[in-house]
C-alpha cells in the first residue's frame, strides 16, 4: 500500500470522525476569560475569504498565523502585509516575512497589532478618554521530513495596553502537515497561543492566552492546470469558546506570471447565531502578477457590521523560474540531398542541406554544426531568425582541410524559439569506409531520412517545490565511443544548472555509462568516466554551478538500460544520468 492509499483509507476517515465528534464532546469552560483576545483574529486574507479555512492549505507567508509547519512549503523569500478595517473603528494589521534557508527549511518573522482609538470607559462625560493597543512579535521555523511530513514551531512576545494599564506575556505555536507526494490531499494540525499573559493590574497574576487547537483537511483539483480549484474544512477549538467548523474553497485561473482567484466560505460558529444577517459567510478575490499578489476579503458580522481586509504579498525571484515545457511537440524537417562522394578514397566532396522549418516564424536563432565521429566540431553555420532554405557544405573543416575516413561527419541542426524551446535534428551524414560502391547508394537514400527529436526537458512533475529527496532527471546521450558533449544538450544542461543553483546545499551525482559493445571493460570504464566528467565540466564552466557538491563517476558497461542488439538500444546505454539529492 503506497502512502496515498494509506492517507485516503486511514488518515482521512480518522480526521472526518474527529471533526464530527469534537464539537459535541468538548465544551468551553471559561468563555471569553483569556487575555490578548486579538490573537484570535485571523491573520490572513486568503484564509479569511475561505471562511477561516487555511490550516491544511498553509502555502503563503500568512501561515505564520494558521500553521507554522506551512513555512516549509515556501521555496522563495516573500513578504506580506495585511490591513483590516473592523467595526467600532478598530484598526488591525499584520506584517510577515519568510526566508527559505535551504530546501524544506524556512524561517518566518511576523508582527500583529491592533489599535482602538480614544474612548470613554466610564459614565462620566468629563473623564479623560483612553485607548487600547496590542502587539505580538513572532518567529517561526518550518522543516520537512521526507516526502510526506512537515513540522513547524514558533515563539511570540505579546504586549497589551489598556488605558493606563499594560500587560506582557510569551507564547508558543506548533504545527504539523501530512500530505501525499503530489500534494493533492493535505492534512494540517496546529496549536496556537500556548502561554500566559500578566494581569493588567498585577504583574504577578497570570492570565491564559487564547489557546486554539486546529485540524484541517484540503484537496486540490488539478493543481498543475491553468484552471484549478481547492476545497477544505477546518475544525477550530478555542479554549474559551465552542468549537467552530470553517469550510471554504478557492478557484484560480492563470499561471505563475498572472492569475486571478475567487474565494468563498462559511464559518459555523455558535457565537454568531445572535448576530443575524450573513454572519459566518465570507467572500474574497485575488490577483497575482510578476511576483505580487493582492487579495481582498469581505467578512460580515451581522448587526455589528462588515469587516474588510486587504493584503499585499511579494515573492522574490518569481521571474527567474524557467517556463514550463510546452506540451506541443514541434518537428523540424531536415532533408539531405544525395552526397557527392569518392568511395575509393573516402573523401566527401559536398553535402547540401535543404532545411524545411515548416513555415515557422517564431525561431529566435539557429545553428548547424558539422562534427567528426568523436564529436569535435568541424564546421559551424549559424544565424538569427528563420534559417535559410538551403545550406551547402563543401566537405571541408573550418581550416579548409578536406574531411576523410570512417563516418565522414555528423550534423546537428538546432533551432531555439522565442520561448526558449529548442528543436534538434541530428544524424550521420554518410558512411563509406565499411561499405562497397554497390551499397553506397542505399546508404545515401537512408541519409535523406534523418531522425528528428526534441531535446529533453525537465518534467514539471520533477521540479521540486521545496520538498527534500532525490530527483533523477532525463539522461544525456553520447555518440559511439565518444565523450564529447552533443551541442543538442546544451540548453537542457543550462536548465539543469538553474535547477541545481536553487538548492545551495544539494548533492549532485553525475553517473557515466557505456554500451557493452564499446570495448573491453577497462576501455568502457574510461569512456563512461570521461562522459561524466564532460557533463560536470559543462555544469561548472557554462552553468555556473559550484563544484563543491558535484560528484562524477563512471560505471563502464555494468548497467545497460537495454540489452537488445539494436542501434536504439546501444544509444540508450551511451548516457550520463544525473541524480540531485536536495536534502
Amino acid at each position: 500500500m503506497d502512502f496515498k492509499e494509506f492517507f485516503f483509507k486511514h488518515i482521512i476517515p480518522f480526521v472526518v470522525l474527529f471533526v464530527l465528534l469534537l464539537p459535541v464532546t468538548v465544551f468551553p469552560q471559561n468563555i471569553g476569560t483569556t487575555g490578548a483576545q486579538f490573537l484570535e483574529i485571523p491573520m490572513g486574507v486568503r484564509g479569511a475569504g475561505m471562511g477561516g479555512m487555511f490550516t491544511a492549505v498553509a502555502d503563503d507567508v500568512s501561515t505564520m498565523y494558521w500553521n507554522t509547519a506551512g513555512l516549509a512549503q515556501l521555496t522563495r523569500p516573500e513578504i506580506g502585509a495585511l490591513q483590516a478595517f473592523y467595526f467600532a473603528n478598530i484598526d488591525y494589521g499584520f506584517l510577515a516575512a519568510a526566508l527559505p534557508l535551504q530546501p524544506g527549511s524556512t524561517l518566518g518573522l511576523s508582527a500583529a497589532y491592533d489599535f482602538v482609538p480614544s474612548f470613554n470607559s466610564t459614565n462620566n462625560p468629563s473623564a479623560i478618554p483612553g485607548s487600547a493597543n496590542d502587539l505580538a512579535l513572532s518567529v517561526g521555523f518550518g522543516q520537512t521530513f521526507g516526502d510526506h511530513f512537515a513540522f513547524g514551531i514558533g515563539g511570540k512576545f505579546i504586549s497589551s495596553n489598556l488605558v493606563t494599564y499594560s500587560a506582557m506575556g510569551e507564547g508558543m505555536d506548533a504545527g504539523l502537515l501530512i500530505y501525499t507526494k503530489d500534494k493533492d490531499w493535505t492534512l494540517g494540525l496546529s496549536v496556537q497561543n500556548l502561554g500566559q499573559l500578566s494581569n493588567f493590574s498585577d504583574y504577578y497574576v497570570q492570565e491564559t492566552l487564547p489557546l486554539i487547537y486546529r485540524a484541517g483537511l484540503a484537496y486540490r483539483f488539478n493543481p498543475q492546470n491553468p484552471l484549478h480549484f481547492l476545497v477544505g474544512i477546518d475544525l477550530e477549538k478555542p479554549i474559551d469558546n465552542d468549537a467552530i467548523v470553517d469550510t471554504g474553497g478557492e478557484l484560480v485561473w492563470g499561471n505563475p506570471s498572472f492569475a486571478l482567484a475567487a474565494r468563498g466560505g462559511y464559518s459555523f460558529n455558535h457565537a454568531d447565531q445572535d448576530l443575524g444577517g450573513t454572519a459566518g459567510a465570507s467572500v474574497g478575490a485575488g490577483i497575482q502578477f510578476d511576483g505580487f499578489e493582492l487579495n481582498y476579503a469581505l467578512v460580515p458580522f451581522g448587526i455589528l457590521g462588515d469587516t474588510q481586509r486587504f493584503s499585499l504579498t511579494y515573492r522574490f525571484g518569481t521571474g527567474e523560474s524557467p517556463p514550463p515545457p510546452s506540451k506541443e511537440k514541434k518537428v523540424e524537417a531536415v532533408e539531405i540531398q544525395p552526397q557527392i562522394s569518392d568511395v575509393q578514397t573516402g573523401t566527401l566532396k559536398q553535402a547540401t542541406f535543404d532545411i524545411k522549418p515548416q513555415a515557422r516564424t517564431d525561431i529566435k536563432n539557429w545553428t548547424l554544426e558539422i562534427t567528426d565521429p568523436k564529436g569535435n566540431i568541424l564546421r559551424t553555420y549559424s544565424g538569427k531568425g528563420v534559417p535559410p532554405r538551403q545550406i551547402a557544405w563543401d566537405g571541408k573543416d573550418s581550416n579548409g582541410n578536406v574531411v576523410t575516413g570512417g563516418i565522414f561527419a555528423n550534423y546537428n541542426l538546432r533551432t531555439v524559439d522565442v520561448r526558449g524551446q529548442q528543436v534538434v535534428a541530428s544524424d550521420p551524414i554518410f558512411n563509406v569506409s565499411k561499405v562497397s560502391s554497390r551499397e553506397a547508394p542505399l546508404l545515401a537514400s537512408m541519409a535523406m531520412e534523418p531522425q528528428v527529436f526534441a531535446a529533453p526537458a525537465i518534467p514539471e512533475s520533477l521540479r521540486p517545490v521545496g520538498m527534500s529527496g532525490a530527483m533523477k532527471i532525463p539522461s544525456v546521450s553520447f555518440g559511439e565511443k565518444s565523450s564529447s558533449l552533443n551541442p543538442a544538450f546544451e540548453n537542457y544542461l543550462d536548465e539543469v544548472a538553474r535547477l541545481i543553483r536553487k538548492y545551495a546545499n544539494c548533492r549532485v551525482y553525475i553517473e557515466g555509462h557505456a554500451d557493452p559493445d564499446e570495448g573491453p571493460e577497462r576501455q568502457a570504464l574510461s569512456i563512461s568516466q570521461n562522459r561524466a566528467d564532460e557533463v560536470l565540466r559543462y555544469l561548472v564552466e557554462k552553468g555556473k554551478v559550484s563544484p563543491d557538491n558535484l560528484y562524477s563517476r563512471g560505471h563502464g558497461s555494468a548497467s545497460p538500460l537495454d540489452t537488445a542488439d539494436t542501434e536504439e538500444a546501444h544509444g540508450k546505454n551511451r548516457r550520463v544520468d544525473i541524480v540531485i539529492i536536495t536534502k
